[in-house]
């Protein structure tokens, strides 16, 4: 009887692969030229990034660094429900085919509407890890409820 391996990775465990900045020494690095992102960390489920790494809550060092945009899950990750399926899952998918999002830090996994959400919370909860808020910053205005161009015309929208 086997059993599963630990939702923590440990650098003794048998087939893990420790990936640390500046994210270019991973097998077969050479035939990807944009480098490690968030699709090759899913396709590789023993591949994982160090919390020690990236600024977080638990460290002062001034060695490390932000958590990179292309290490997150892409907007859009999650592909459209399949259709004319027979279905056992809420979500659309059968039972085990549902798209899942991985942790880079640990083998814990999330699936559904607000997986990327999930996903995000749990990295910051448990590895203490925040991402950056990509709604925040100054490049990018939201025209949303509330504006308007008429009596607004000193704000810039791209």
């Amino acid at each position: 009887m086997h059993s599963l391996p630990a939702l923590d990775p440990l650098p003794s465990d048998p087939h893990v692969l420790f990936i640390h900045p500046p994210f270019t020494s991973f097998p077969n690095s050479e035939l990807f030229s944009e480098g490690l992102s968030y699709s090759l960390m899913s396709a590789n489920p023993d591949w994982f990034l160090d919390p020690s790494d990236f600024i977080s809550s638990n460290t002062s060092n001034l060695a490390t660094m932000a958590y990179p945009p292309q290490l997150e899950p892409p907007r859009g990750w999650c592909p459209a429900k399949q259709r004319n399926i027979k279905v056992s899952s809420s979500d659309g998918w059968p039972d085990g085919e549902e798209p899942r999002l991985r942790c880079t830090f640990c083998r814990r996994t999330y699936a559904g509407v607000n997986a990327k959400s999930m996903w995000r919370r749990h990295v910051y909860e448990k590895h203490k890890i925040a991402m950056s808020n990509r709604r925040d910053g100054s490049e990018r205005y939201r025209n949303g409820r509330g504006t308007c161009r008429e009596c607004c015309p000193r704000i810039i929208r791209v």
